[in-house]
């Protein structure tokens, strides 16, 4: 296992430092400048404008604050190294065992018992991310945005290393479970950080993110590929070398990364507002529809509209070996595929979009977006191929979206954490619509209009209206 544990290690940090390259090093130089400075109640004042009087004699409680958060943003690019760094180990420990459970669980209990409790896991972590993204946002702004990572990471330790130390049903399953709820916090808190980063300039945070999304893809890609050699070794071996991961990523992040959430930025807790987030959850969901500007709920529905496309679920498999005859072999190397090009489309998108703006970056990453569908339609699956291949860079179409939403977000006060919650409750609730209306789609596509291919269609069309409605939206 050490052996193995080594060589992940070795394969991870290479990937991370061939994707860290001098767009991060230009990334952190703009984000130094950008948090060098912090406002007093007077205006913009850095450490070095501070009398020395107020400094030997203290001079007050706000220059006080105004130092101690200077202190806090000293170390950024250590700090977002870690950052980012932990945003590649917690998918590759995920990965390590993301096919793990189907198997096992069809040898314990039977193909149809573990096909209908695998279903009700993934509904059911669907539903509490719902129910618990809008109250666990606003409580990383009470917390702290370090704090959320920390005790992500440790429950998914503690779960994945129940099922290395006694591989059962019941621990296969709450580690699924788990799992599911521990990367969707993780998102929360990660998209807060890089808003607390970079909230101040749009295209920043688009790059910033850019980059975050190749590594995600990154740890995700390196994770499929070593998960496969480890499950000829057994469950424990692959739990067991997911669960170093996620306790060095803990360990990583807890001693390398500093809060960046300033003091003078923390929201006091309420325990009835948490309640009352709580009690409302289930509608929740919708609310950033309702309660921030028009500019703000149409950005949302974009990202909709951008987003609805991943989560055709099991659909798309099943499509690709009924419609195509594609081998479980073959599918896997398209998805293996589509994973390489999700991680250049998103360095390549970290770049094109403090180059072009978020409104041309957007427009263009959209229209190829279209391309895939299109040959799909036309072509079948080798045109879905050449098209995913030449637009590859539609799979980065959300990072100008996002920008532009935190931006609108932070010009009307809203904080990061609770923005960040409203945000994936929204996206969350089509992980539970999409495989039903992609199923009910292509059912019905291929019963009333002979046309296997309206799930594609309806794809592109998606992606018409993100574009239509981005060129009005996005400033």
């Amino acid at each position: 296992m050490c052996i193995i544990s080594s060589k992940l290690f070795k394969v991870a940090i290479s990937s991370f430092l061939i994707i860290l390259s001098p767009t991060v090093a230009h990334d952190l130089k703009h984000q130094r400048r950008a948090i060098g400075r912090i406002k007093s109640p007077t205006g913009v004042m850095s450490s070095k404008s501070l009398p020395k009087s107020l400094l030997i004699t203290g001079g007050g409680k706000e220059i006080s604050k105004i130092q101690n958060e200077k202190n806090l943003s000293t170390p950024l690019d250590r700090s977002l190294a870690v950052f980012q760094s932990s945003s590649f180990f917690i998918i590759l420990s995920v990965a390590l065992v993301a096919f793990s459970p189907a198997p096992a669980l069809v040898e314990k209990i039977g193909t149809d018992r573990a096909t209908s409790i695998l279903s009700i896991l993934s509904a059911g972590a669907a539903f509490a991310e719902i129910i618990l993204s809008p109250a666990l946002g606003s409580l990383i702004d009470v917390l702290g945005r370090k704090s959320a990572l920390v005790c992500t990471l440790l429950l998914l330790t503690l779960a994945n290393g129940a099922v290395s130390l006694k591989p059962t049903v019941l621990t296969i399953c709450t580690a699924k479970f788990v799992g599911s709820l521990c990367v969707g916090l993780f998102f929360i808190a990660s998209q807060a950080i890089v808003s607390d980063i970079s909230a101040s300039s749009p295209e920043l945070m688009s790059s910033t993110l850019g980059l975050q999304y190749s590594l995600v893809g990154a740890g995700f890609f390196v994770g499929a590929i070593a998960a496969g050699r480890l499950s000829e070794l057994g469950l424990a071996i692959s739990y067991g070398c997911s669960t170093m991961v996620t306790a060095f990523t803990a360990i990583l992040v807890y001693f390398g990364m500093r809060e960046t959430l300033l003091p003078s930025k923390k929201i006091p807790f309420n325990s009835a507002t948490t309640r009352k987030l709580l009690v409302q959850s289930p509608l929740s969901c919708t609310k950033i529809l309702f309660r921030h500007s028009k500019q703000v709920q149409m950005l949302a529905i974009i990202l909709m509209l951008q987003s609805l496309p991943q989560f055709m679920g099991d659909v798309f498999q099943i499509f690709a070996k009924t419609e195509w005859n594609l081998s479980t072999k073959e599918f896997s190397s398209f998805v293996a595929m589509f994973g390489f090009c999700n991680i250049c489309a998103n360095i390549a998108g970290s770049l094109l979009v403090r180059k072009l703006g978020l409104r041309q970056f957007t427009a263009i990453a959209t229209i190829s977006a279209i391309l895939g569908p299109i040959g799909a339609i036309f072509f079948s699956f080798r045109g879905l191929v050449v098209g995913s291949i030449v637009g590859f860079i539609g799979s980065a179409q959300s990072l100008g979206v996002i920008g532009a939403l935190v931006s609108e977000g932070t010009k009307a006060g809203v904080a990061q954490g609770e923005l960040a919650g409203e945000r994936s409750s929204f996206i969350a609730l089509f992980k539970v619509i999409g495989p039903i209306l992609y199923s009910f789609i292509y059912v019905q596509g291929k019963k009333q209009f002979g046309f296997t291919s309206l799930p594609f269609l309806f794809n592109a069309l998606l992606a018409i209206g993100a574009f239509i409605i981005s060129q009005i939206y996005i400033s």
